[in-house]
């Protein structure tokens, strides 16, 4: 057989082939995507999984994910709640920190089928409960921090910092200062939680580089980039201008329906779209990373470009392999199939407002290093 599987008839969305819903085959060998095409002959595959009627694109990017199980309040089951949703990579932004990034790649990484990377927080703890991790600053440890990057570079992806108040405290600045020395020592961006900032903003703004990501780009709590007349901060259009990223990073308390339709209404859309999911937050207002893509959709984005935020935007932000994100032949068969339900659908944001939408998204199966990993169709039947 010249293929060890073709995902047949879907409407394929890749941004890197210009592909925008056109409907083709996707030919898998030894688990990397060997050849998209307008028809390849059923006989030519051991395994036929089909797509008409669906979307197809690259197995999503979840650029904000909180999976380290068992470890504290916010840790859920990567393949439960990211796997079995579409997403076949997650970066879990700061759930472990230089001292228990060891037990998080033994115990998380290296078993799950997600494939995972991660933010080392600069807390040697990382994130296991509310308490605030860096309300004393003793629990940084800038030196230990960059050792456990270096010995884990394959999987770490950056540093992880959060600068709202109940995190912080008044150490945000000091906090900042210590996130930037380490991420400037291994020459790796920083991912800043910004809701509820407790520093002015430009004067976080000012100190960031080029590549350093904002997540929680439309919370309310302190409508970072909106300004006081209710438009958008010309600090944070220059921000973006030097290279300055913008994630939205739904979460809890994170992402108000009322500043990201301000912000997307003025040209401010996201550079990618994650969905912080936790514990606290599966059974609403996340729910998922699709669920949060939909609401994409309903705010006016069009589907190509909520894709390209969730797929190949989000395997660039942050410097994944080349061969993630996309579905360009030598790729890895990593592959969502959704469906794109028409109906009448209520979703929320993290303010407890709702909203009526037309259309959302349904992991239907996800193929994972070439192997069908999940097809909720049989699930179902």
């Amino acid at each position: 057989m010249k293929y060890d599987m073709v995902v047949k008839g879907g409407r394929v969305y890749d941004s890197t082939q210009q592909l925008v819903g056109e409907v083709r085959d996707i030919g898998v060998r030894a688990g990397r995507v060997a050849e998209v095409a307008e028809e390849i002959p059923r006989s030519e595959a051991r395994r036929v999984v089909e797509a008409q009627g669906f979307l197809v694109t690259p197995g999503l990017i979840d650029l904000h994910v909180h999976v380290y199980e068992g470890v504290g309040i916010y840790g859920v089951n990567a393949d439960t709640y990211c796997l079995s949703r579409g997403v076949t990579t997650a970066l879990d932004t700061g759930s472990s920190g230089a001292l228990t990034f060891p037990g998080f790649r033994r115990y998380v990484i290296d078993t799950a089928v997600t494939r995972i990377y991660a933010l080392l927080h600069i807390a040697e703890t990382g994130i296991i409960s509310r308490n605030g991790e860096l309300r004393d600053l003793r629990q940084a440890d800038v030196a230990k921090a960059i050792e456990v990057v270096e010995e884990n570079r394959d999987l770490i992806l950056g540093i992880k910092v959060r600068l709202g108040r109940n995190q912080v405290g008044d150490n945000a600045a000091a906090a900042l200062d210590l996130a930037l020395e380490a991420a400037e020592a291994v020459k790796l961006p920083v991912m800043i939680h910004i809701s509820d900032l407790a520093m002015p903003f430009e004067e976080m703004l000012d100190r960031l580089r080029p590549g350093d990501i904002l997540t929680h780009c439309y919370e309310e709590q302190t409508r970072s980039v909106l300004d006081e007349d209710g438009g958008v901060r010309s600090a944070v259009l220059a921000a973006r201008e030097r290279g300055i990223l913008l994630d939205v990073g739904h979460g809890m308390g994170s992402f108000s329906l009322e500043v990201a339709k301000v912000a997307l209404g003025a040209g401010l859309t996201p550079d990618t779209i994650s969905s912080d999911v936790h514990a606290l937050n599966i059974h609403g207002p996340v729910y998922d990373q699709p669920t949060t893509l939909a609401k994409f959709v309903s705010l006016g984005m069009a589907i190509e470009d909520v894709v390209d935020r969730a797929t190949i935007a989000c395997a660039r932000s942050i410097g994944l392999p080349g061969d993630i994100g996309h579905l360009q032949p030598g790729a890895h068969a990593d592959i969502a199939i959704l469906d794109l339900e028409v109906g009448n659908f209520r979703f929320a944001d993290s303010m407890g407002r709702s909203w009526s939408a037309e259309r959302n998204l349904r992991p239907v199966a996800v193929v994972k290093g070439g192997r069908l990993a999940i097809d909720h169709r049989r699930q179902s039947a």
